[in-house]
């Protein structure tokens, strides 16, 4: 009957140590950054799905997207989103036998009046994937998640760029 209770307080104990040294690690989730600006203008056509990704992560930062750019503090141009596939292998038949895709951003961030905050950059992720033949709809359903996630982890790194920025008053005139 002790060995019982003795088991359980070694686990008690472990688990309370496990978690100790999680919480002195620095783990912590990820929160709000602190943008150094409340207002932007989203210059792209928010009718795509990752331009509303884009618009969803400035949000939940708490930047407001206004239509007239004259109300924002910065301008965010999306000069252009480019998606890719080239093959990486070939089986003996000289069928692509893997993929790798690439998604691209490129930006601008300007000023309200129009002077240049950050040049053109550009944000590009890649995956990689497998295809066969036999498996065709799930090897399509597998390549539009893997867009759908290099677009959310480029919408992350373009905040954590915005997040970035030193906006200075612009020079008097």
């Amino acid at each position: 009957m002790n060995s019982g209770n003795d088991a359980t307080r070694r686990r008690l104990l472990i688990a309370g140590l496990a978690t100790l040294g999680l919480a002195g690690c620095g783990f912590h989730l990820r929160g709000q950054l602190d943008m150094p600006f409340r207002r932007a203008h989203l210059n792209a056509n928010r009718n795509e799905r990752f331009i509303n990704r884009i618009a969803r992560q400035l949000e939940v930062n708490g930047v407001v997207i206004t239509e007239r750019i004259k109300e924002a503090e910065v301008s965010i141009r999306i000069l252009n989103v480019r998606r890719e596939r080239d093959i990486l292998s070939l089986n003996r038949a000289g069928k692509a036998r893997e993929y790798r895709l690439f998604t691209t951003l490129s930006y601008a961030v300007e000023r309200a009046d129009g002077s240049t905050l950050r040049p053109a950059e550009r944000i590009a992720v890649r995956r990689d994937i497998t295809y066969d033949d036999t498996q065709l709809l799930a090897k399509d359903q597998e390549e539009a998640m893997l867009y759908r996630d290099m677009e959310d982890d480029i919408a992350q790194q373009l905040i954590r760029r915005l997040a970035a920025l030193k906006i200075d008053p612009p020079a008097a005139q």
